[in-house]
């Protein structure tokens, strides 16, 4: 049975039409970067949840929340008129296995690959010691459909200033052209050498762990280009350098 705590607003950004984020209070137990809870609304006397990846680091209040509303249901456009103040239950223990600690295979490479709200769980790593501490070289490749999806701008630009030979990130625009991003999708991008070419190294099954989440379409082909490499699914009691989670 799901615990649940009294969640309250603390704020909401609208970036776009369907893109909004949500800042909520809640006395959650501990969470792992990486992991993600459940939201929920009560509607006509039933209460309806959805999970949604953590976005904020791990101790940090409010609790921040990525959303897309076009893919992401009745749920989301529900939440995307909440209001400062408003009531949102929050389940108490957040869960999930895309996290950091879970990676016991040697790598000097971090590659996380996201689409959309996917990229909330590597966020919440990025503003963690963690990786920093467990790799050499960290790349954030995020793909987004226009520019003005493409969000947490400053986050990375901070990143990069802090750690300005570690850090690389490689934006990814599908339906526009725009300076500066790769034009199209990560799977063709990485299956004809253009995304290791803007990373600036390989990415071997030897020296790399490579992180996926978003849309499953990106997740399923991108997995089956690494695995062919000789990447492994990384998971309990059988580590390899492949970690990843389909959204919707």
């Amino acid at each position: 049975m799901t615990d649940w705590v009294k969640g309250v607003v603390a704020d909401i950004t609208h970036w776009t039409e369907n893109l909004f984020s949500l800042s909520i209070r809640a006395d959650v137990a501990p969470f792992t970067a990486g992991q993600y809870t459940s939201l929920a609304l009560d509607v006509d006397g039933e209460r309806v949840a959805q999970p949604y990846s953590i976005l904020s680091a791990p101790g940090v209040q409010p609790l921040e929340f990525f959303f897309y509303t076009q893919l992401e249901g009745d749920l989301s456009r529900a939440l995307s008129r909440r209001v400062a103040g408003d009531t949102v239950w929050v389940q108490q223990q957040p869960e999930g296995t895309l996290t950091l600690s879970g990676i016991s295979t040697p790598a000097r490479n971090l590659c996380l690959m996201a689409t959309g709200t996917g990229v909330a769980p590597f966020i919440s790593m990025l503003q963690t010691d963690q990786p920093w501490q467990q790799f050499e070289h960290v790349a954030l490749v995020y793909a987004a459909r226009v520019w003005d999806d493409f969000q947490y701008r400053e986050l990375f630009t901070a990143l990069q200033a802090r750690y300005p030979q570690r850090f690389t990130l490689v934006p990814f625009i599908s339906r526009e052209q725009r300076d500066g991003t790769l034009h199209g999708h990560i799977p063709d991008k990485l299956r004809n050498g253009e995304l290791e070419r803007h990373l600036g190294h390989e990415l071997r099954a030897e020296d790399s762990h490579v992180m996926l989440c978003g849309n499953p379409g990106m997740v399923k082909d991108a997995v089956a280009i690494l695995q062919d490499r000789g990447f492994r699914d990384n998971r309990p009691g059988q580590p390899g350098q492949l970690s990843y989670e389909s959204y919707w």
